[in-house]
């Protein structure tokens, strides 16, 4: 452990009060502690466990392993051949009380010879990072047809994008330069992100016709008001819906191979 890290670590340890024992006894159940006590604690409450919750409702806390119904065995921290106890509890704000799903003993575990293990299960989600949008405008390549091909190959010629006698590096910015400039022109470029479908930038006229039919099949079905036409237009929509789903299947498929082909030495 680096030592700023060992530090820290350090710090929180000698904030902890060693060897102390609060010997409180929550009990069974809350009466009068409702917001911090869940209802589901064991045996009577003593002079202790009444400390506990008043210090646990000062700071906002709440007792976990009361919050959850469960056997004797899952509630009894302490035991011995006199007697069993519930004296070890997990302490949380209450705003993060919508973390922990479950809190329990564990009978078969000890941590010394009379107290049993007490665990808890937290389900913590990682909020997602907000992607942000791009307005860089894109080549539509997904217009690109075998006559857009060649057209595009004439000009390039004409350009000399594949002549000269610079180093590799000077050579292929020029080609690349020289495509970008071409497929601009010919194949036209997005607007950016603008609102409209992911990924539509690639998509050719077939596949921008089918969605465009779904789209309208949609809104006139959900506009119509009679029952039986209703049906049928539902119909039709989940057909134009499907149809417009593989048509853009297809077109990815086609461009994950084409990348993949650039990919090989052959590329």
């Amino acid at each position: 452990m680096a030592g700023r890290n060992c530090s820290a670590a350090n710090n929180v340890t000698f904030r902890c009060p060693p060897n102390t024992n609060w010997n409180g006894h929550i009990g069974a159940t809350s009466n009068g502690f409702d917001d911090v006590h869940g209802g589901f604690g064991f045996g009577e409450r003593n002079g202790g466990g009444t400390s506990l919750l008043d210090f646990a409702k000062a700071f906002e806390l709440v007792i976990a392993n009361s919050c959850f119904p469960k056997k004797e065995n899952h509630l009894v921290t302490f035991r011995s051949s006199v007697a069993k106890t519930q004296i070890d509890y997990f302490l949380l704000r209450k705003g993060d009380r919508g973390l922990f799903k479950d809190c329990k003993v564990i009978p078969s575990e000890n941590l010394t010879t009379q107290h049993k293990l007490l665990v808890m299960d937290l389900e913590i989600k990682r909020a997602r990072r907000k992607k942000i949008a791009s307005d860089r405008p894109r080549i539509k390549w997904g217009g690109l047809t075998p006559a857009l091909s060649r057209e595009m190959g004439e000009k390039l010629i004409g350009m000399g994008a594949w002549s000269g006698s610079e180093d590799a590096d000077a050579m292929w910015n020029k080609a690349a330069s020289c495509i970008r400039e071409v497929a601009s022109k010919v194949l036209g470029v997005s607007r950016g992100n603008f609102g409209g479908h992911k990924g539509d930038w690639w998509w050719n006229g077939k596949v921008q016709g089918k969605v465009e039919a779904k789209k309208a099949a949609y809104t006139e079905w959900v506009e119509c008001v009679d029952e039986e036409v209703k049906w049928a237009l539902r119909k039709v929509y989940k057909m134009t819906k499907t149809e417009a789903k593989l048509a853009i299947l297809r077109l990815r498929r086609h461009f994950e191979r084409l990348y993949d082909e650039m990919g090989t030495r052959w590329g």
